[in-house]
């Protein structure tokens, strides 16, 4: 990414020949990233198998990476399925964990040797049914929910609660067509604690409903790997402090009319949490992942307990393994003032294509200029294409102190993981962007991802 943005020549010939927005991405961080994973995990010398969380990206590229480095995937629908399963990762190292799964997902994991996790009664009854005179048994996990940290409870809309566990693994240990072979949750947010806790909640279970424990087993604890955006977090706790003082009008405001994104006080008064993902956070991928590990358990470390209980740990990272695998480009088409005279710069990408579940993405976009003359500096908002009041790329006020011209590239940096194809639409029957794959040697031509060219990859551009 550092080294396109320093070659705009190079960049603009991409957006020139593929279009824009468009997806510039590399599967080099992505292998270093579960390599980096992989090895501390093994420093505890525990079982192991992260499923890389296939809803974070669409493309091909990286199931092909996973599926070459021995990592399982998570999936969260039939496309996600079959296209693993046509990719030729095999059946075992393939785990479903869609919210809904209906009969045909079903069917289509059975026969793939599909891990399924069961979030309710309703699925259960239905994967009974659609497994009855298989060959084999459906490998099958349980989510779980019902935990509690520090004296409170953990909300979660899915999973069966933990009393109801032994229950159903006595089902499941009668069935001829399912086999329970782990337990799963999945908790909201990023917290360390939380983890920690709901395995310390677990063990027990696990530990009454597998008796003698001598069969292959797994606890996959989900995702949330959280990561860092930014080099100086610091700057993250000045922009807050700014935001602040502009809510309270002690200075111009700082977002689209005057916005809080979120940033409401609570009943105690305190200030109220930016409605982004936290994007300045230091315990961060393989040191949130230690620190769990080595947490102690009565008289052992969580790790401990796993490997003395034959357990191999799963989890799902999405974000924390695409960490600097991607970003996303598109081209400056305007430049106005709204009503109340503020500047608007339009930019030929919708508030979708660099956004995921939270209503801001609180990292700055880069300019990269393109030809002739320069203007003058200007401060104000980036809309997208959509034709609404409220198509903002950002809430956030950009500052341009070299102006922003016509055919300017805005590049929203780091968005491989769940910015550019979670919420992507194509309202107004725009298309989608491209995805290109480059290697950090510049002279390794650039190809479209297989998710853009019917399954294969192929040389992109003339």
């Amino acid at each position: 990414m550092v080294d396109l943005i320093a070659d705009p020549p190079r960049l603009h010939a991409l957006t020139e020949d593929l279009g824009a927005p468009l997806n510039i991405q590399s599967d080099e961080p992505f292998r270093r990233n579960i390599a980096a994973l992989t090895q501390c995990v093994a420093d505890f010398d525990l079982p192991f198998l992260p499923m890389f969380a296939r809803k974070a990206n669409k493309c091909l590229t990286y199931v092909e990476a996973a599926r070459d480095l021995g990592i399982g995937i998570d999936t969260a629908s039939h496309a996600e399925v079959e296209q693993c399963l046509a990719q030729g990762v095999p059946g075992h190292r393939i785990v479903c964990t869609a919210a809904v799964k209906d009969r045909a997902l079903l069917a289509l994991c059975v026969a793939g040797g599909v891990t399924i996790v069961l979030d309710n009664a309703d699925e259960l009854a239905l994967l009974e049914d659609v497994s009855q005179g298989g060959e084999r048994p459906v490998s099958v996990g349980l989510r779980l929910n019902g935990f509690s940290c520090g004296g409170r409870a953990l909300y979660s809309r899915f999973g069966f609660p933990l009393s109801e566990v032994p229950q159903i693994a006595v089902r499941l240990e009668r069935s001829a067509a399912l086999r329970l072979d782990g337990l799963h949750f999945h908790l909201n947010g990023y917290s360390a604690e939380e983890r920690i806790a709901a395995i310390s909640q677990t063990l027990p279970l696990m530990a009454d409903i597998r008796g003698s424990g001598s069969e292959d087993f797994f606890l996959d604890i989900g995702g949330g790997i959280p990561m860092n955006y930014l080099a100086d977090t610091g700057q993250w706790d000045v922009w807050l402090a700014e935001l602040d003082k502009a809510l309270a009008g002690e200075r111009d405001p700082i977002t689209q009319h005057n916005d809080n994104i979120g940033r409401k006080p609570g009943p105690d008064g305190a200030p109220g949490t930016v409605d982004s993902y936290p994007v300045a956070q230091l315990l961060v991928q393989t040191g949130w992942m230690r620190q769990i590990l080595q947490a102690p358990d009565g008289d052992r470390t969580i790790a401990k307990r796993l490997r003395d209980g034959n357990v191999t740990l799963r989890c799902e990272p999405g974000r924390s393994l695409l960490d600097g695998c991607g970003m996303t480009v598109a081209r400056v088409a305007f430049r106005k003032t709204d009503s109340a005279g503020v500047p608007v710069i339009g930019v030929q990408m919708n508030r979708t294509q660099s956004r995921s579940g939270f209503s801001e993405f609180a990292l700055d976009p880069l300019m990269v200029p393109g030809k002739g003359p320069r203007g003058d500096a200007v401060a104000g908002y980036l809309a997208g294409t959509y034709c609404t009041e409220s198509e903002w790329l950002t809430r956030r006020k950009m500052v341009f102190p070299h102006g922003v011209a016509v055919g300017d590239l805005m590049v929203f940096p780091n968005t491989a993981g769940y910015l550019m194809h979670f919420l992507e639409s194509r309202s107004h029957q725009f298309p989608l962007a491209r995805n290109v794959f480059l290697q950090s040697d510049p002279e390794a031509p650039a190809r479209l991802d297989g998710i853009d060219s019917g399954g294969h990859d192929h040389p992109a551009g003339g």
